[in-house]
């Protein structure tokens, strides 16, 4: 069983892969999945000569995730330029109305070994989370069938980088997307989400604080009164604060139309400003750091919050994937927080141990 989940499918879908990256080349094919594969286990590597070298787990950590930030760059770099050389050298040919020869077998050859790489990836991500989640959950029934896979050589192989390749994921997700989107377009998105809400404390501000809707929602009262038709009895308060709501309500949507009509026109006018190269690429630089620090930030304090208890013995299933780990150590058991002497905001070790 372990040889058909963890062989024989990602091994069908790289096949899969190859066959597609032959038909369309290597300049046609989006190559996300190998820069991720080499980039994360070139920073396996740098993981385990720093883990060899006995280096402290902060000063490692910390070296560990600049390398994984620079050596997912350089692939990506590379990548690009090779595709860039390729394409320009079968538009020349083109231009010369000249075979491909050469350059069109390297063309086919190198989509098809990207394209294979990406549907093992592919392959890898939808079962790898699945059976961690299986190994986890401990149901009897499933640990019973699962036994010999969860048990097998391949498994616990593939159980030693999983969280390290988990962590690096995260590392390319917010590299990628914060480049893409740019900071220009996550500030704006953080300033309209804050213009709704405070478009909802103007309304409400208006209508209930300013007096400029007093006589209003006194007149609204008296119809709202009349719907009501005395099958209900409600003071003459009670009724017009239902007044008051309402006309909040239809105040704080139309400021929201406001607010999208002016969020349409400025994201406009950002992805125009985006078109050009040297504003493109200093805002997705900024847009990229963003995100990294946001998103390195969110799981070294999730890993800040459970450090405390890695030991325990309940935890042991889940400490497990960590015991070879070289990369995602760092935001768990040897979490980069703690190790710099951040103290334990919720004391989990004194609510779940009796010492």
């Amino acid at each position: 069983m372990a040889v058909i989940f963890l062989v024989v499918i990602p091994a069908l879908f790289a096949v899969i892969g190859l066959v597609v990256g032959l038909v369309k080349g290597f300049t046609e094919v989006q190559t996300w999945a190998g820069e991720y594969l080499v980039s994360a286990l070139l920073t396996i590597s740098v993981g385990v000569i720093l883990k060899a070298t006995g280096v402290g787990s902060t000063a490692a950590g910390i070296v560990v995730i600049i390398a994984a930030v620079l050596l997912l760059l350089l692939c990506i770099g590379l990548s690009g330029l090779f595709k860039r050389i390729i394409r320009h050298a079968l538009e020349r040919r083109d231009d010369e109305m000249r075979s491909y020869g050469a350059v069109g077998v390297i063309n086919r050859i190198w989509g098809g070994v990207v394209l294979a790489i990406k549907g093992m990836m592919v392959a890898f991500i939808i079962i790898v989370p699945v059976f961690i989640v299986l190994d986890l959950a401990h149901i009897t029934g499933l640990q019973s069938s699962l036994g010999g896979l969860l048990g097998s050589g391949l498994w616990l192989n593939l159980k030693a980088v999983a969280f390290d390749f988990i962590i690096l994921g995260f590392i390319n997700i917010a590299v990628r997307h914060g480049f893409s989107n740019g900071i220009s377009s996550s500030l704006w998105s953080l300033l309209v989400f804050g213009f709704a809400v405070g478009a909802g404390f103007i309304a409400y501000n208006l209508v209930f604080n300013s007096g400029l809707f007093n006589d209003a929602s006194s007149a609204f009262a008296n119809t709202v009164g009349g719907w009501f038709g005395g099958k209900l009895s409600l003071s003459e308060d009670v009724i017009l604060t239902i007044a008051r709501w309402i006309i909040t309500a239809g105040l704080f949507v139309l400021l929201l139309v406001v607010v999208f009509l002016i969020s349409f026109f400025v994201s406009r006018v950002l992805t125009f400003a985006r078109l050009g190269s040297a504003f493109y690429v200093a805002d997705g630089i900024l847009g990229a750091l963003v995100m990294l620090i946001i998103t390195a930030g969110i799981i070294l304090f999730i890993g800040y919050i459970v450090q405390p208890i890695y030991d325990l013995d309940f935890m042991q299933p889940f400490t497990s994937y960590f015991a070879r780990s070289v990369v995602a150590r760092y935001f768990y058991q040897d979490n980069l927080l703690v190790s710099m002497g951040m103290r334990a905001i919720i004391p989990l070790r004194e609510w779940l141990t009796f010492a």
